[in-house]
């Protein structure tokens, strides 16, 4: 059994596009695009693997865009040519799209979602089982992206509750993101953006995320919360301390898959035995080395590696 479990309700097959301009009422031609398994624990899994550390991912998948993102999915693999478990749930519904346009002239990104499947309640039972299945021995658990239609705000409480001696890394967004602070999760990634939702408030200084990082702390219920803050790296908060990691500084190519980068750097780095503010230098590490690719591809290990001994603690 992989150490390290990654679980993605609403997985996606992501398409990049490269174009010179975006422009209005014109037809675009586009460069030839780039297909990748997507979806925020698939992703995690992806670069863990990349930093070293196979996983076993669980996630539903249907329609033509799921066989196409699970046949890439079987094909990448790391240098030495392993790929990793993959507990698949066949499901009704088609497993949604993600596009991401990259104007060359102005380097805007454009991201297009398109909506997600609704998944049955027989079908989310089946994912609970492969979840739980998979996690019987593991050190880990990371729940990383969007929830889809038909997954109830309380199902990261229900399963983290089911689980011992297994650290749960939960990185979502909207409902599910409250929810899962009052869950019993080990640990919980916010933006700096999803954050202010939270509070109902704009967060504009380093001093407002660390204030409201102790806000949230104060009524949630998990033992670590690690804000990220985009280019600047992330504020770190538990009952007991607060740190700041400093990202480097690095030219932006596209933050596609940034966010999952860094939470595979942590989980990777919780795996090894390090303490909380290497692990989470890791993933900053790891989400910086991933904003240097183009559009959908993430992180290079090489990178990883080199930018590491460049983030700082104050």
């Amino acid at each position: 059994m992989s150490s390290i479990v990654t679980l993605t309700l609403n997985p996606a097959l992501d398409i990049s596009l490269h174009v010179d301009a975006v422009v209005p009422n014109h037809k675009i031609r586009t460069d030839p695009p780039r297909y990748d398994p997507g979806g925020g624990g698939l992703n995690v899994s992806r670069v863990c693997r990349r930093l070293g550390e196979p996983t076993t991912t669980v996630a539903p998948v249907g329609g033509p865009p799921g066989q196409r993102m699970l046949s890439l999915l079987t094909a990448d693999k790391s240098p030495d040519g392993t790929a990793d478990n993959a507990r698949i749930v066949a499901i009704q519904g088609d497993t949604r799209q993600s596009v991401t346009v990259l104007g060359r002239q102005s380097g805007d990104e454009y991201r297009f979602v398109l909506p997600g499947p609704t998944l049955s309640p027989g079908e989310i039972a089946a994912c609970l089982a492969e979840v739980l299945s998979a996690a019987e021995s593991c050190r880990c658990l990371v729940i990383s992206g969007s929830m889809p239609h038909g997954v109830e705000d309380d199902f990261i409480e229900g399963l983290v509750g089911r689980l011992s001696d297994c650290r749960v890394i939960v990185d979502t967004s909207g409902s599910a993101l409250r929810a899962a602070l009052t869950s019993g999760a080990y640990l919980v990634k916010p933006s700096a953006r999803e954050l202010g939702s939270l509070v109902e408030g704009d967060l504009i200084t380093e001093a407002d995320v660390t204030l409201a990082a102790h806000e949230i702390m104060a009524w949630a219920n998990i033992e670590v919360l690690v804000v990220s803050i985009g280019a600047g790296g992330a504020i770190a908060v538990t009952p007991e301390q607060t740190f700041r990691l400093r990202a480097p500084t690095v030219q932006v190519r596209s933050a596609v898959g940034a966010g999952d980068s860094m939470v595979a750097g942590i989980a990777v780095g919780l795996h090894r035995g390090l303490d909380l503010p290497r692990a989470v230098a890791l993933g900053i590490a790891s989400g910086t080395a991933a904003v240097l690719t183009d559009g959908t591809e993430l992180c290079h290990a090489s990178d990883v590696e080199r930018l590491l001994p460049l983030v700082h603690m104050n």
